[in-house]
């Protein structure tokens, strides 16, 4: 019986929900289509009715992630203050393994070795994502009157990914946790030392 296309839809998305969970945990070349097909629950034949490769589903996949993440910082952020809503995100980025669900997790922190030498259209989803948080985090820095917002946003993204990517190396938890701190300790002196066009009163 052929499938409607909202069945179509639907197990599209739920391949994606588990690829993106199973890359962000095992890494792009350790995770093959035929085992995100069977962790899906579906033949491996029925793939390319989806997707044309696996670049092709792996960057769906991290835009899958991305979303997420996203989705999650933006409503822990809902209705909370500029200043608030920059501590929330920057905690919550170093610490999403906390967040919940794996599809929450961010491909930039979690891929960033195997990025580097992806396919181009994982690679432009994954500057995509960049981008979104450069731009919620400018959003609020604006608001706060910092004079070079979007410089800032790239400078706090970077020190963010970086932290997280080096924590997640890391064997040692006491050395996972220091880097962590150490990011956030980063990111509140970048806020202190930032020029503001309306001498306000920086982040403590």
């Amino acid at each position: 019986m052929r499938k409607s296309k909202a069945d179509t839809a639907e197990t599209r998305k739920h391949i994606l929900l588990t690829a993106s969970g199973m890359l962000l945990r095992e890494g792009i070349s350790a995770t093959a289509i035929s085992d995100v097909m069977a962790a899906a629950g579906l033949t491996q034949g029925g793939f390319y009715r989806h997707f044309q490769s696996k670049e092709h589903m792996v960057a769906e996949a991290s835009a899958t992630a991305f979303d997420g993440i996203f989705a999650t910082l933006e409503a822990a952020t809902a209705g909370k203050s500029p200043q608030e809503s920059i501590e929330i995100i920057v905690h919550g980025y170093l610490n999403q393994l906390s967040l919940g669900e794996e599809g929450q997790l961010c491909p930039l922190g979690n891929l960033s070795s195997e990025l580097r030498l992806a396919d181009d259209q994982v690679k432009s989803v994954a500057v995509e994502g960049y981008a979104r948080m450069v731009k919620l985090l400018a959003s609020y820095l604006m608001r706060l009157n910092y004079t070079d917002y979007m410089g800032l946003a790239e400078g706090i993204v970077s020190v963010l990914v970086g932290a997280y990517s080096v924590s997640r190396v890391a064997v040692d938890p006491d050395m996972t946790a220091s880097i962590l701190k150490n990011a956030e300790v980063t990111v509140n002196l970048l806020l202190k030392a930032a020029p503001t066009s309306a001498g306000l009163v920086k982040a403590a």
